[in-house]
């Protein structure tokens, strides 16, 4: 189809000239008017019902351009919802609401594994250092301090010096965990070793069963109920990809990680644990996998380049170009499951972007779907995607990065 002049292109829809220079218009007033800002709220929703931001104050408020977010094209069974500033911008689909929204979110179930993992490590730290399963859970604790290794199930395989950190990696099976010789394979079951994080955390919680819970399944009870994920379930015995849940709750478990393991004032997870979720864990094990949580693979986004741990990003093949050097440390996140269920983190834009069903082009293409909304309302690119992707992609523009603790 041939596109005239008075229109431009993107994919999955045609936005008028018209539209376009409204939005730079608007932008522009924004970026001259002290008074209207985008809000940043000091809470998170809590537990209650999420509100909707009202359609006319969207662009105000998200700096978002609703025409363009309305604009989006789907299949009937794909939804997405955008998070800005602590605030539910955008929702859309069929099934976007609560309740009747609850689907199978596959392995998407990891991260919120992780979450579980880092909510356990912060809720012990305060535990006695024991023997044998005794004591606080921390990321570098062997797994043998914690399990029975020579007691595994039929096809678990688990190095006998990993550590809690290299399940998390998912390369806790190599059989070197000497730096360059890890192996990464996606335990896409669990099976193999992830799943043995819920004996971990069984282990670990029974030291306190009236605080933290008598199991595992009680530990997941509490932080469900202190993030208000009402609409969802999750059997823990399969750790990987047994979550079923509304657009909304996957929004919650975004937003948490979004803030560096706090959520609604109050701290769940520690921060570094949560960087280190959402960096490359083992650099020579894969480039993209951080504690099961995936790096950013699409264009127009940063990479996420751990600045130290747990060896030298600089040596991986990743950087092999030389070019690791980043202005602002927000490498986007994400939680796959599979047929396109995605939450995915934009700290640098303090934004969180979840869909169901984007199983066509992947979180590439639920990006690109939102993209120009946030360009277009961007008060320094006003409309500019190019430009706005040259500078996002290299690290180089991240307007609203919140400092996390411990100065991440």
């Amino acid at each position: 189809m041939t596109t005239s002049a008075m229109t431009r292109t993107v994919p999955g829809r045609q936005v008028r000239s018209s539209t376009f220079i409204l939005s730079v218009v608007i932008a522009l007033a924004l970026s001259h008017h002290t008074g209207v800002q985008a809000q940043r709220p000091s809470t998170d929703p809590g537990t209650g019902p999420w509100e909707l931001v009202e359609a006319d104050d969207v662009q105000e408020v998200c700096r978002l351009d609703p025409e363009l977010l309305h604009q989006v094209t789907m299949r009937q069974d794909m939804s997405f919802a955008v998070v800005r500033y602590g605030r539910l911008c955008f929702v859309s689909g069929e099934n976007a609401s609560d309740g009747p929204g609850v689907s199978h979110l596959y392995s998407a179930t990891k991260t919120l594994g992780a979450l579980l993992t880092g909510a356990i490590m912060y809720q012990t730290r305060d535990l006695s250092a024991g023997s044998f399963m005794s004591g606080p859970l921390r990321e570098f604790d062997r797994m043998d301090e914690w399990l029975d290794l020579t007691a595994l199930p039929p096809r678990t395989v688990i190095n006998k010096d990993a550590t809690v950190a290299h399940v998390l990696a998912m390369v806790g099976y190599s059989d070197d965990l000497a730096y360059g010789q890890k192996t990464h394979e996606y335990d896409a079951s669990g099976r193999r070793e992830i799943n043995q994080l819920i004996r971990v955390i069984d282990n670990v919680v029974k030291q306190d069963a009236q605080r933290l819970g008598s199991n595992a399944v009680e530990a997941k009870d509490r932080l469900f109920a202190t993030l208000g994920l009402e609409h969802s379930r999750w059997e823990v015995e399969f750790f990987g990809y047994s979550w079923y849940g509304s657009l909304l709750d996957m929004a919650r478990v975004g937003q948490v990680i979004l803030r560096g393991g706090v959520y609604n004032g109050e701290r769940l997870a520690d921060s570094r644990y949560v960087y280190n979720m959402t960096h490359p864990a083992f650099e020579d094990g894969s480039t993209r996998y951080g504690y099961l949580t995936w790096m950013n693979n699409t264009t127009c986004a940063p990479r996420a380049i751990h600045r130290s741990y747990p060896h030298g990003i600089s040596e991986s093949s990743d950087c092999a170009d030389g070019n690791c050097d980043q202005q602002h440390d927000v490498g986007v996140w994400s939680a796959a499951g599979a047929g396109g269920q995605y939450i995915v983190g934009h700290r640098g834009l303090d934004m969180v972007v979840v869909g169901k069903n984007w199983n066509d082009g992947g979180s590439s293409q639920l990006w690109r779907a939102v993209l120009p909304a946030v360009v277009a309302a961007d008060p320094k690119f006003m409309g500019d995607e190019d430009t706005f992707c040259d500078a996002y992609s290299m690290g180089e523009y991240a307007p609203d990065l919140v400092k996390w603790d411990n100065g991440l």
